[in-house]
């Protein structure tokens, strides 16, 4: 794994929770929340340099999803592209792509999906060829049946998936995750006016 970054370390410890937008309709409400850090899926990729535009000129940090963007290849070229618009990180679950982006200086999170304990080891060797700075473990309810050896070699990590309310955030830390990942708007917590 790659060090893990400062600024996103603060971050976490400011407020863990990940906000997933779906599409650029959730962008005010996130903006709205005390959560510094998104992830960016569905979006269209006309749409995503304005939005990234208005995450960073906000001091919010975004991984874009580059597997669930349409219009993005899921190539090299793609981060690339997303390099030149300004995007700081990516999450995907293709290697190469975390490879291109490490070598763009980009902040790279892989996401692994863990739907049985045979796909673990495939899951940490893959995290080991990509050296991520983070891993995006999903879903979460399987995350406390993971061996804390496997965790280790998937650390740091976050977790997302059927994360049901502040107990799900709060079971998460104390498993090791920096963050927990959810798309309820209604967990990104408001700013106080």
């Amino acid at each position: 794994m790659l060090t893990f970054p400062d600024s996103l370390e603060r971050a976490f410890s400011r407020n863990p929770v990940v906000a997933a937008l779906y599409g650029r309709e959730q962008l005010i409400k996130f903006l709205d929340s005390t959560s510094d850090v998104c992830i960016i899926a569905n979006v269209a990729l006309q749409d995503l340099g304005p939005l990234v535009g208005a995450l960073s000129a906000n001091d919010k940090f975004a991984f874009v999803n580059i597997d669930s963007c349409s219009g993005l290849a899921q190539d090299k070229g793609a981060v690339e592209y997303l390099k030149k618009i300004g995007a700081p990180g990516i999450v995907t679950t293709r290697v190469s792509l975390i490879q291109k982006a490490n070598s763009l200086g980009m902040v790279t999170m892989q996401k692994v999906f863990v739907t049985d304990r045979s796909n673990l080891p495939r899951s940490v060797t893959a995290v080991e060829q990509s050296r991520p700075h983070l891993v995006q473990l999903m879903p979460w309810p399987v995350v406390p049946y993971i061996e804390k050896e496997e965790l280790r070699a998937l650390s740091p990590f976050i977790v997302g998936g059927f994360v049901a309310g502040k107990s799900d955030v709060a079971a998460a830390l104390a498993a090791g995750a920096k963050g927990v990942s959810t798309s309820d708007i209604g967990m990104w917590v408001r700013r106080e006016a």
